[in-house]
């Protein structure tokens, strides 16, 4: 009766593989297309076509071995499994295109390689069914694998140059003798298994170590030459399948847990024996921490999910090439960046496919020696696939072993089609392996929780940590989208260019014309990231924000790059700039000008600093100047406020009711020791003027660390809060975070914060935007630095500020702090120094006011280790360089 229904099943099975081989040609014929086209597509123009012709080549190379393995299956394995070809088929193809894609040599090499494989995969059909050949031989087979694994200890090399030496070979021709090792260990065990299942385990399962002592001994060599060659990621693999294949030989659940402690035990000896291992295990738990050194692999890797999201960026159309060894160890990253979630889940599901119908074959089977090796076949290309997915995506260390059919390798593509080969010899019979059904089940259930293991991660990376990942500033693709999409330009406040993007498209070049705005404009590096409005504005700069969804993503989907970018305009007045950093210099320290009213940020400078337009030269030595000159003092900097501090505390004593202005003071010019240092007063106060206003101007600190005694440390606490000495900054730039402050627990350390010695730290522009409120009626203002961005109409729309502004003191106590602050002249404030540093370095400030024609400005000055009255003629000369001449009058 079986005979009579198998012709009509094998024609409707053959039927099938075919249609499934013309899908995955259709499938990989687009790819291809697509893949020539991208460069134009990027660019905008046909001329980026060039010579990319030649990947074509892999079609018609893949239609013929397709047709010829299809040929030799249709003649010497009729009942085979219909999907094993077509999914193994079109996971090589897809994996030779992206190899193509990435480095047309590799691509080249593994065509080749996938011509022989296919050689050895019709090889294998031709040979008997049954397979008894490879069990008769094990011996043989296996001594063969271990002394060409062996050979690489002596006559090991790398393709690459430099270690491990795993490989053997010359004349750009290598074997890596692991990956056939492994295929020939797998028949080693099924036949050993089948043989004593076939017979004493068969009357009641000896004692399980006795028995397998001579498998135990290959085995424990083969992991002995893998170690000592340092391929890790292969002795890995070797184990957890020797633990598979002993589970579905005895159906005991006690080898597992045996082989997970073993595990446990090794990991942690090669944790510590191995270099590479404690790096991996540390990327694994914290990339983070160390993303440009041992963990830059991974980083990479996981931004360039990210950078995939859903649909991908379009073949061709990705910047895969940034991670390390992305054609092999990580093509898995590639294929996600360029196909997205949906591209990623349908390898998963291919692989899923091909692992599940390699354990039917196994099921299917009642010949123990077949059904052993299929599974272990299936286990050995699920395993794979999960270790270095895994690895991929963090939820296992990287392994360094690739990605059965799709990464490059020659050695692991031969293995893979050898072992398919197999499969498909082994597949279409009917009669089950009754003694495998229950472990077999349980390992298609164990796959099946690590594919959705996978899925999961594959969402988190792409979906849900997508927007952190792709806005690192290590993301060298954003970078390389201003190539080619004409950045938008950032303008001051009278529309003079700051950055200008120029050139054609595919090489547009970022120039700054203002070098003393670098820590305000920041740079955009292919190398170095993002910084400053460049990194803040990006979305509007690159064009991913302000023009409507649709446009937007369109031109994504034709590109891979959004429209051009639109310009920004900032709050910034080139001449307070370049004034403030001529007369700051060198520095270091830093100057801050804002207008009280509005809280618009006129000028942030910032000493020492850097020209933007030579930061790739420059950079090892920026990085490496004690002074730090890539830092951002005005926003970043924390320092010691020391009697700066003054008219806030005074501010807020007098709104209390607990003191004025005019209060007497007794030892006005005493010094307050401090961890054996002494805090003086900065200038020279009035001796027939003894009150606290005047203490306040000089900087002097004995009735200010009275007043805190006065206070108590409530209340100072109270009066940080009321000018929110430590709440962020919020204007579009980077800051260092804030810190809540204890409140000083004793009188010593009460008197030590009210002289701005204690655990408050502020930047520039937090004291700035605090001293703003003394001419704001009392309120510290909302601060903006970034004013609005033209929209692509042509129309500017102004952008809110980020802050709120606050309520600090009363009108009436602003109006009294302002009167005493503003001086007689031009310019008036205070002058304060601090102690910082475990070496007692001063600190000099000056907080104050310009007075120029029908406009008044708060200004903020701080010198590391200087003197206060440096800082009060920084202020000056810039009132000079902004004070229109007089006319002449003439005579």
């Amino acid at each position: 009766m079986s005979d009579a229904i198998f012709p009509d099943e094998r024609a409707q099975q053959d039927r099938r593989e075919a249609l499934l081989l013309i899908v995955g040609f259709a499938i990989l014929t687009l790819t291809a297309v697509a893949m020539i086209l991208a460069p134009a597509a990027r660019l905008e123009s046909w001329e980026g076509l060039g010579g990319r012709w030649g990947r074509l080549i892999i079609l018609p190379v893949w239609a013929g071995c397709a047709w010829l393995l299809r040929t030799a299956l249709r003649r010497w394995a009729p009942r085979r499994d219909p999907l094993l070809l077509p999914i193994a088929l079109l996971l090589t193809g897809w994996g030779n295109l992206t190899i193509w894609r990435l480095s047309p040599d590799f691509g080249i090499r593994q065509t080749g390689w996938f011509v022989f494989a296919s050689l050895m995969l019709g090889t294998v059909l031709r040979a008997p069914r049954n397979l008894r050949w490879l069990k008769r031989y094990r011996y043989v087979w296996l001594t063969g694998g271990l002394l060409l694994t062996a050979a690489t200890l002596i006559f090991g090399t790398n393709p690459s140059g430099g270690q491990p030496r795993l490989w053997l070979g010359c004349c750009g021709i290598y074997l890596q003798p692991s990956e056939p090792l492994r295929l020939l260990l797998i028949a080693f065990v099924a036949s050993f298994f089948a043989d004593r299942l076939d017979l004493d385990w068969a009357k009641g399962r000896p004692r399980l170590l006795p028995a397998m002592a001579p498998l135990l001994v290959i085995w424990g060599l083969s992991m002995a030459l893998l170690l000592t060659q340092r391929d890790l990621g292969a002795g890995t693999l070797l184990l957890i399948l020797l633990a598979v294949l002993l589970y579905l030989a005895t159906d005991r659940w006690q080898v597992l847990l045996a082989t997970g402690a073993l595990a446990t035990i090794g990991g942690v000896l090669v944790y510590l024996l191995f270099d590479v291992v404690r790096i991996r295990v540390e990327a694994l738990i914290n990339p983070w921490a160390d993303p440009i050194g041992g963990s830059y692999q991974i980083v990479q890797s996981l931004i360039s999910l990210a950078s995939g999201g859903v649909f991908g960026r379009g073949p061709g159309l990705g910047s895969p090439g940034f991670v390390p060894a992305v054609h092999t160890d990580f093509i898995f990253a590639a294929v996600t960046e360029e196909w997205g979630l949906i591209g990623a889940l349908a390898m998963l599901a291919l692989f899923a496919v091909l692992v599940a119908r390699g354990l039917r074959v196994a099921l299917q089977n009642r010949d123990v020696f077949s059904a052993l090796l299929a599974a272990g076949l299936a286990a050995s290309l699920g395993l794979q696939s999960v270790l270095i997915i895994g690895g991929v995506v963090r939820i296992l260390p990287l392994t360094g072993i690739t990605l059965p059919f799709v990464s490059y390798g020659g050695s692991s593509l031969a293995t893979s089609f050898i072992g398919l080969g197999f499969l498909l010899a082994l597949s279409g019979r009917k009669q089950r392996a009754e003694l495998l059904q229950r472990p077999l089940r349980h390992l298609q259930i164990g796959f099946s929780l690590a594919w959705s293991a996978i899925a999961l991660a594959l969402g988190w990376w792409t979906l849900y940590r997508a927007p952190v990942l792709t806005a690192r500033t290590d993301n060298a693709r954003r970078g390389l989208a201003s190539r080619y999409v004409q950045r938008g330009q950032i303008l001051d406040r009278e529309d003079n260019v700051l950055a200008v993007s120029i050139g054609e498209r595919g090489d547009f070049e970022r120039i700054y014309s203002m070098p003393s705005a670098a820590h305000v404009v920041g740079y955009d590096s292919l190398t170095y990231g993002l910084a400053g409005v460049e990194s803040s504005m990006d979305a509007w700069l690159r064009g991913e924000q302000g023009y409507p969804p649709e446009i937007v993503g369109w031109q994504v989907l034709l590109t891979a790059n959004p429209p051009p970018g639109l310009d920004v305009r900032l709050t910034l007045d080139s001449e307070f700039q370049d004034a403030a950093s001529e007369a700051l210099g060198a520095g270091p320290g830093a100057v801050v000008v804002i207008e009280p009213r509005s809280g618009e940020v006129l000028a942030l400078a910032s000493a020492p600093g850097y020209d933007a337009n030579l930061l790739e030269s420059d950079w090892q030595a920026l990085i490496e100047n004690p002074d730090a000159p890539l830092l951002n003092r005005t926003t970043q900097a924390r320092y010691q406020p020391g009697m700066a501090l003054g008219p806030f505390l005074l501010a807020w004593a007098q709104s209390q009711g607990l003191t004025s202005v005019e209060a007497p003071v007794d030892g006005m010019a005493n010094a307050v020791t401090i961890d054996g240092g002494e805090l003086v007063c900065a200038g020279d106060p009035d001796p027939g003027d003894p009150s606290l206003g005047q203490a306040m101007l000089h900087g002097c600190p004995s009735p200010f660390a009275a007043l805190g005694d006065q206070i108590g440390g409530d209340g100072l606490i109270a009066m940080v809060e009321a000018f929110g000495l430590q709440r962020s900054t919020a204007i579009r730039l980077a800051s260092a975070p804030t810190e809540v402050i204890p409140i000083p627990e004793s009188g010593e350390a009460t008197r030590f914060a009210a002289v701005g010695q204690g655990d408050l730290a502020i930047s520039p522009l937090q004291i700035a935007q605090a001293f703003a409120a003394f001419w704001n009626d009392g309120a510290t203002p909302a601060l903006k630095l970034v004013d609005a961005v033209q929209l692509p109409d042509g129309t500017w729309e102004q952008l809110a500020p980020l802050g709120e502004s606050a309520a600090s003191i009363s009108t009436e106590t602003a109006q009294s702090m302002r009167a005493i602050l503003s001086g007689d002249g031009n310019l008036g404030g205070v002058l304060a120094t601090a102690i910082a540093g475990p070496e007692g370095e001063n600190l000099a400030w000056f907080l104050g006011s310009i007075e120029i024609p029908e406009a008044t400005f708060v200004i903020v000055v701080v010198l590391e280790n200087s003197d206060p009255q440096e800082a009060v003629a920084i202020a000056s000369r810039m009132v000079e360089m902004l004070t229109p001449e007089p006319a002449d009058s003439g005579e």
